[in-house]
């Protein structure tokens, strides 16, 4: 819309570097093959496992790092809570709301999937490593109740009343409990960093192109983005700093939001290009409809099913992202 000023390097410069932030908050502000800075990251927020302690140790569960380490292991604890008596152990999201894509992702990034193409005019997430990205998040259905298909709040208040031991969810949870009971955290909520890669969100600061005060405008997000690191980012937010030195802060590997902060590093964004909002969408749309099918009708082929899905959908969105006619 060319409703945007860029920064200059000068002004990254003053802000203390690219160096100086998470690059996976960094890279958020740059569009596909264009070296042009459009936007500083201010705030972030990741995804990791949060569990319930007792449950665990109750399932036989002795090594917290191991029991999360990779995919396969994690599937190897919910069998083990499962046996322990918690029929649902897994509060994932299969409803029509946002996180649900957000939590898919690490399933996609994971097997080597992607959701767009390098070339940013297709998408990716029916190619053959998606798809057994797909098949691996799908594949958890059996930890899932059918009934959180009724309502999007019902997987996360499974694992606020502790019917469930594990949900993937950001640094807002942590907040909530810490603020309404202190004494939670080190008795009996854990947080570990999901395996491998999770996504990784958060807010930045633009300059308007036509602003009257552009100087001002500049001083104004370096003022703010270069505030003392503190986790979280305010005592009013659940957001966490996206800056390096976050990490470096006394006892921080003690805070319940290390893991959070663990994950920015090696976590990933959703891409910044024309239109994602539209992929988005109907991906999160197309998501739930495949929950709802698996759980409908569990015995059918997974392979088949996600194709009956993820194909149409692929067909429309490839048509729409090859017009170069078309703007965001």
């Amino acid at each position: 819309m060319q409703a945007l000023r860029p920064f200059s390097l000068e002004q990254v410069q003053l802000l203390g570097g690219a160096d100086s932030f998470f690059e996976s908050s960094w890279r958020t502000g740059f569009l596909p093959n264009d070296s042009t800075i459009w936007a500083i990251p201010w705030l972030g927020d990741a995804l990791v496992m949060y569990y319930w302690k007792e449950s665990l140790e109750k399932a036989g569960v002795k090594n917290i790092e191991l029991a999360f380490a990779t995919d396969n292991a994690l599937v190897e604890t919910l069998e083990k809570l499962q046996k322990s008596g918690i029929d649902f152990p897994l509060a994932l999201n299969v409803t029509n709301t946002d996180i649900i894509l957000h939590e898919a992702a690490h399933w996609v990034w994971a097997a080597g999937g992607d959701f767009i193409a390098s070339n940013f005019r297709e998408v990716a997430f029916n190619q053959p490593t998606a798809i057994q990205g797909w098949k691996n998040y799908f594949g958890l259905r059996s930890y899932l109740s059918p009934l959180w298909l009724v309502d999007e709040k019902a997987s996360g208040d499974s694992f606020l009343a502790e019917k469930s031991a594990i949900q993937m969810g950001g640094p807002y949870m942590g907040v909530a409990d810490i603020l309404r009971h202190p004494d939670l955290m080190n008795k009996h909520l854990g947080t570990t960093p999901v395996p491998g890669v999770s996504y990784v969100g958060g807010a930045s600061f633009v300059l308007w192109k036509y602003s009257l005060r552009n100087q001002e405008a500049f001083e104004l997000v370096r003022f703010l983005s270069s505030q003392p690191t503190s986790i979280p980012a305010s005592p009013h937010s659940y957001e966490l700093p996206t800056r390096r030195a976050a990490v470096t802060l006394l006892s921080v590997e003690h805070d319940i939001f290390y893991p959070h902060l663990q994950a920015m590093q090696v976590g990933r964004s959703f891409p910044t290009m024309r239109l994602w909002g539209s992929v988005e969408e109907k991906l999160i749309a197309v998501i739930s409809n495949i929950w709802a099918d698996l759980f409908t009708n569990p015995e059918q082929d997974m392979d088949n099913c996600l194709h009956k899905h993820l194909d149409p959908l692929t067909k429309r969105l490839n048509m729409v992202l090859g017009d170069s006619t078309l703007s965001a």
